[in-house]
């Protein structure tokens, strides 16, 4: 993939990160020069952090407003940054006491196919356009990721549903939603987010199904990349699908005190 590229993957994994906590019940979006400040306002680490935005300066300066804004709210959060070898400002941060976590967040890109396979016989695949799909969506989204089904019409309402570059499609079985996938277009980058299967409805490519179903609505965005923050879970299963691991966002987490 051509590296210059990469500034634009940053745009679109902040603009869902600001579309997910901004137009929430709870969250917050702050952005400057140096650093977009991420905050779902509730005691979640990973979904409250400051994402460096390259080229890194003298970061101590960058660090210390984040940690001042998230500590005046008594939120765990992190550092997020785009990993780009070594680092002089990264490593200044780790030798005062930030500590990186084990697993970085791999990003993975597929070119625009032209045309995506069809879905396994048994789910048939609906773009979300209803209040009532909408609630089916966002509980199965947040079953399948394992989180608190009560949360997630805070932050999968609405107002979300309702924004120009975005996208929902919920993949059904006998009328009950067990998959889903979000869209997220920014320009030529068709954001994948929200790929979600139902634990016990896993293993039978609805996963993939959803994937494809967001990156065909890419295509008809006219963007010519999709682009997406793979799990554990989920890497193999994308790289299968062609998708190839273009780079990785490591998180920092604060000194202890």
């Amino acid at each position: 993939m051509d590296r210059d590229m990469l500034p634009a993957l940053d745009a679109n994994y902040l603009e869902a990160s600001r579309i997910f906590v901004s137009y929430s019940d709870t969250g917050e979006y702050r952005e400057r020069a140096d650093v977009a400040i991420v905050s779902c306002g509730l005691p979640v680490e990973a979904l409250n952090f400051g994402f460096l935005k390259p080229p890194h300066g003298e970061l101590a300066a960058t660090a210390a407003a984040v940690s001042s804004y998230f500590a005046d709210r008594k939120l765990p959060f992190q550092l997020t940054f785009r990993e780009r070898g070594p680092d002089p400002s990264i490593g200044n941060l780790e030798s005062n006491g930030w500590r990186r976590k084990p697993e970085p967040m791999p990003g993975m890109t597929l070119a625009m196919p032209a045309s995506t396979q069809a879905a396994p016989a048994r789910l048939a695949i609906q773009e979300v356009r209803t209040q009532e799909q909408l609630v089916g969506f966002r509980e199965a989204a947040f079953r399948g990721f394992g989180y608190p089904v009560a949360a997630a019409r805070i932050f999968l309402n609405e107002r979300v549903f309702g924004l120009p570059q975005v996208r929902l499609y919920s993949g059904l079985v006998d009328g009950a939603v067990v998959a889903t996938s979000m869209l997220i277009a920014t320009g030529v980058i068709a954001g994948i987010y929200w790929v979600a299967t139902l634990e016990e409805q896993r293993g039978r490519g609805y996963g993939e199904a959803l994937t494809l179903s967001a990156v065909a609505g890419g295509r008809e965005f006219g963007c010519g990349i999709a682009s997406l923050q793979a799990s554990m879970l989920g890497r193999p299963v994308y790289a299968r699908m062609g998708f190839e691991h273009v780079l990785d966002y490591q998180s920092l987490l604060p000194p202890k005190a």
